[in-house]
């Protein structure tokens, strides 16, 4: 068995990913959110079955043989929500559930088409999941650029250290070298951040990876 990733978003907001090495299917350990202590070993536990579905399968079928006998139908009924069915199968979310988990995925860095899957393995129809991968992603495409402004904000800030530091010094008629030095790389860097911030700004799309870590 290899070592698969794992990322949850809790229900506080947090997000948190670990690697772990599944038992029959399941996690070998509870766990819980860094920040609320809500337990995620469920949440786990769903992404690791639709992970390795094959397995998760053939190990968990005299589990299912024996809950046949005890309940007679895998279906529970849900309230109507939006062009979905009012019948959710066994460990389907909700609509507002699986658009929620949708949205993490996506600011998490997750191709479009692989949460397109995720979310017709909730029910939904291609178009509909399309459609709600689609507004999700230029969510995340409009938070890209909010923190592409920032980063030049930041940088046209440092670009301006030594050039202020400059006029000071001709003022004082002398100047401290390490200090000017350090304001030169500082200039250097803001440089990087506005280079970054505007590729950021004008080509969201092309940004991989975790927003939050942008």
């Amino acid at each position: 068995m290899i070592m698969m990733p794992i990322k949850i978003q809790c229900g506080c907001g947090q997000r948190y990913g670990f690697d772990v090495e599944p038992v029959q299917g399941r996690m070998p350990h509870a766990v819980a959110c860094p920040v609320c202590g809500a337990d995620g070993t469920a949440a786990a536990n769903e992404i690791i079955a639709q992970s390795m579905p094959v397995e998760v399968a053939a190990l968990s079928a005299p589990v299912r043989a024996a809950a046949v006998a005890v309940v007679p139908s895998v279906r529970v009924s849900a309230a109507p929500s939006g062009p979905r069915s009012a019948t959710l199968l066994l460990g389907q979310r909700n609509r507002s559930q699986a658009q929620h988990e949708a949205r993490a995925k996506i600011l998490w860095g997750d191709a479009p088409k692989e949460v397109v899957k995720f979310l017709m393995s909730q029910g939904m129809a291609l178009p509909e999941a399309s459609a709600m991968v689609d507004e999700l992603f230029q969510e995340r495409a409009a938070t890209i650029r909010g923190n592409g402004i920032v980063k030049i904000v930041i940088g046209s800030a440092l670009i301006c250290l030594p050039i202020a530091a400059w006029f000071i010094f001709n003022r004082l008629g002398f100047i401290e070298l390490k200090f000017f030095a350090v304001t030169i790389l500082a200039g250097f860097y803001g440089v990087w951040l506005i280079i970054k911030g505007t590729t950021m700004f004008f080509a969201p799309k092309s940004e991989p990876g975790d927003v939050a870590a942008q």
